[in-house]
């Protein structure tokens, strides 16, 4: 602020000297005024360009502006991060591979089913008809295909790019 305050009363201590009888008010003394009323113009102005080919780029309003989005970006990659759990994230990835996903139920499988019925809540997985959860993990002992029970979604894939695991 004080340097602000600074160029504005040295501009303008030049542009009255300029009109006296010791300056002619001309170009020079137009420059001259608007080199003092530039500091205050950052706020509006990105860059200036002067007569004579002199030209002021206002970086401190760009570097405000890079840090805000920074900012931003990693609220966002925070978010991303923390949307699905390390074991839903596992999911979704053996979903979109072409490897085999067999599952066998067991003590753990209502885990298992908590997280197949939030992916699906959240339009990340489907299940196609006559399909889901009671038919992938009956308790019979059996071990069963996944990917005949459950897929991935156009969504799911998408936040797989997103976290960059696709």
């Amino acid at each position: 602020m004080k340097m602000k305050i600074a160029i504005s009363l040295i501009g303008l201590a030049l542009a009255i000297l300029h009109t006296t009888k010791f300056l002619i008010f001309d170009t020079q003394g137009l420059i001259l005024l608007v080199i003092a009323f530039l500091p205050w113009l950052a706020g509006f102005l990105s860059k200036a360009e002067l007569p004579g080919g002199w030209k002021l780029e206002f970086i401190q309003q760009i570097q405000e502006e890079q840090l805000r989005q920074k900012y931003e970006i990693e609220q966002l990659k925070f978010l991303i991060e923390g949307f699905v759990t390390e074991s839903e994230l596992n999911i979704l990835k053996r979903l979109s591979s072409s490897e085999p996903y067999m599952v066998r139920v067991d003590k753990t499988s209502h885990f298992f089913s908590n997280e197949l019925d939030r992916l699906r809540r959240l339009g990340l997985i489907a299940n196609p008809d006559n399909k889901g959860r009671a038919t992938l993990l009956k308790d019979d002992g059996q071990s069963r295909e996944v990917k005949e029970h459950f897929y991935i979604t156009e969504k799911g894939k998408s936040y797989l790019k997103f976290r960059g695991t696709a």
